[in-house]
């Protein structure tokens, strides 16, 4: 090793052929010229199925934009999407952390569409909406943008859908806005950094728009503007040089099972939360501009949002999209159902026994020690009503209002209507989502 970088061999490698488009990047001369010169002195090499590099032939310049590894007079050269620019291998980077869970929202447990109420809505994991009026924006799933040169596949997206009713002229405390909740301990290792934050979205009204930061207590925020120029497109927002987090200022949480950081995208604003100097961290709660769209004016207006990244970095970077799997494995810790997040009382299934008469005893393990100490509310097995267990020996619902919880686990001692060896049968819930 050296400089952190293998200097093992590389493994047995194959020619691969390659087409070269006139005039690429280090070469001069007319077509012929620059094709015989491609030919003879450019190649490239394989292991499995993967490129390893492409070796540049002598005299030639570093490419300006990403073609992969390249080699060149002795030296290996990767991309560094910071710089954007090709750097030599022996250049210590630190990987960019994407600090957002969940950040491509495949996991939720709303079911395929709602619409919203007043106030603030728990949807996703790890995230809300704000709507100052009920029945104005409609939640769904829907599918995120292709692979980029920036990203990978997304599969997944948040839909608000306007309608069916709709906002002409918001009043002065009005705000409609989508809201990613970062944790305490997730946003405490970025303390004293310069921050960069990105994006997806797509919607089907051009025009200026706004995404915000807030503190845990709303007392410091951040608001940066981004035009779409085109309708109906995808777009990733690159919100690059954000000042380090002010946390002289302001209520800041760093611990567990507190909210840190609302990152938000804001789709209509009363005044009171307009500011006029964005791009810099101000004191008190602001989410928008003056410039900002309606959004709300227009019954069907919809915007898509996904592929959110804040990271410890001066510009953004490539976007890595974690597998269903990792990100189930993180939220389990914010809403626990037993691996089904589709219904509330898709949850996991709980047998209490009776030990004398009208006593009944039962208790789980979390399989992940919870962000806080949840409520976990019973449903019956008979008839998904909550509070209640049914016992099986008479096929009757008995109450049980909710269960003693610690962030690992449930129990309780239920005194019911049942006789020494009577089995009860629950469907337990759990839930330490952060607000």
């Amino acid at each position: 090793m050296s400089n952190g970088v293998s200097t093992a061999p590389l493994p047995a490698q194959i020619p691969l052929q390659i087409s070269i488009a006139p005039f690429p990047i280090g070469f001069s001369g007319d077509m012929d010229e620059t094709f015989q010169q491609a030919t003879q002195l450019m190649k490239a090499t394989v292991v499995g199925n993967f490129i390893t590099g492409v070796v540049l032939p002598p005299g030639s310049t570093l490419p300006t934009t990403n073609i992969g590894v390249v080699f060149l007079n002795g030296v290996w050269y990767y991309w560094d999407p910071n710089s954007n620019q090709y750097l030599a291998q022996t250049q210590n980077l630190r990987l960019a952390k994407n600090y957002v869970k969940n950040c491509i929202y495949q996991i939720q447990q709303t079911g395929p569409t709602f619409t919203l109420g007043a106030g603030i809505t728990k949807t996703y994991d790890l995230a809300q909406p704000r709507s100052t009026l009920a029945n104005v924006l409609a939640i769904a799933s829907d599918v995120g943008p292709a692979a980029s040169g920036d990203s990978d596949q997304i599969g997944s997206a948040i839909k608000y859908t306007v309608g069916p009713s709709v906002v002409t002229s918001p009043g002065a405390t009005d705000i409609y806005a989508h809201e990613h909740l970062i944790e305490g301990c997730d946003l405490a290792p970025l303390q004293g950094q310069i921050l960069a934050l990105s994006l997806f979205v797509y919607l089907n009204q051009a025009g200026t728009y706004s995404v915000y930061m807030a503190s845990s207590g709303r007392d410091a925020s951040y608001v940066a503007n981004f035009t779409v120029a085109t309708a109906n497109s995808w777009y990733r927002i690159k919100l690059n040089s954000i000042p380090k987090l002010p946390t002289g200022s302001g209520t800041w949480q760093f611990g567990q099972g507190q909210t840190g950081l609302y990152i938000g995208v804001a789709m209509c604003v009363g005044s009171q939360f307009l500011t006029a100097a964005p791009n810099t961290w101000l004191s008190g709660f602001f989410a928008g501009t003056s410039q900002n769209q309606n959004y709300c004016s227009v019954v069907n207006n919809q915007i898509k949002i996904t592929g959110l990244k804040l990271e410890g970095s001066a510009s953004v970077t490539y976007l890595t999209v974690p597998s269903f799997e990792s990100d189930l494995h993180d939220v389990i810790r914010y809403y626990w159902t037993g691996f089904n997040y589709q219904s509330q009382t898709a949850g996991v299934p709980c047998l209490f026994v009776s030990s004398g008469t009208n006593t009944a005893f039962g208790s789980l393990v979390f399989p992940r020690i919870m962000a806080q100490t949840p409520i976990v509310i019973p449903y019956s097995w008979a008839n998904k009503t909550a509070g209640y267990l049914t016992d099986l020996s008479t096929n009757t619902d008995v109450p049980l209002a909710s269960m003693a919880a610690t962030s690992k686990g449930a129990a309780a001692s239920v005194t019911v209507t049942s006789t020494k060896g009577d089995v009860l049968a629950g469907i337990l819930t759990a839930d330490a989502r952060l607000s």
